[in-house]
């Protein structure tokens, strides 16, 4: 039941957070769409910081799912695997109007000079991420579907990398012009 409660929670919070960020989103917010009396907050969480802490983990751990059914799919060669991810993503953020972005994103941006907790944890959570990409493009690189002229972590760190900053760019110019010239510039020379 605790476990429930608390799953129901972090749905909540992660929804609320990426839509509106950490700091804008009071805990009387979280309680009431939770339906959970005020009071409860703390018999499931230490602070709004550990809040914080477990919303980036849940959301990384459903995230890590959600990549490594693409860059694992045995139909497609390593190159679309990649590319499909990012082209598909793309069409989830134009649908939701351009208004969210990557929760890791955008909280490294909020919380990463507030918090050394926040800070490493965004960081190990971007490593494990850059790792599911390192694997992919060097098992891309054996079959001969990605180029070799870069090692598959620093193509893995560059993609990443300019991902996260073309969603930002793309929150603020409420379009899907950075993503568009990310997956293009992507396909014809990074991978």
């Amino acid at each position: 039941m605790k476990e429930d409660t608390v799953h129901n929670i972090l749905e909540i919070g992660t929804d609320l957070i990426i839509k509106n960020g950490y700091h804008s989103v009071g805990l009387n917010k979280i309680l009431t769409e939770a339906k959970i009396p005020k009071g409860s907050f703390y018999y499931y969480f230490k602070s709004k910081e550990d809040f914080g802490l477990k919303v980036i983990e849940s959301y990384s751990e459903k995230s890590i799912i959600l990549l490594k059914g693409y860059l694992e799919d045995d139909t497609k060669d390593h190159k679309q695997r990649i590319l499909t991810f990012f082209k598909d993503m793309k069409d989830v953020y134009v649908s939701k109007d351009y208004t969210e972005g990557c929760l890791l994103g955008n909280c490294s941006l909020e919380l990463s000079d507030l918090s050394e907790s926040f800070s490493n944890l965004i960081s190990d959570k971007l490593n494990e991420w850059e790792k599911f990409f390192e694997n992919c493009i060097r098992e891309g690189q054996l079959e001969g579907s990605i180029k070799t002229n870069e090692s598959a972590e620093v193509l893995s760190n560059l993609l990443l990398t300019m991902w996260e900053g073309a969603l930002l760019r793309m929150k603020s110019a409420k379009n899907a012009k950075s993503l568009e010239t990310f997956i293009s510039y992507t396909e014809k020379h990074i991978l």
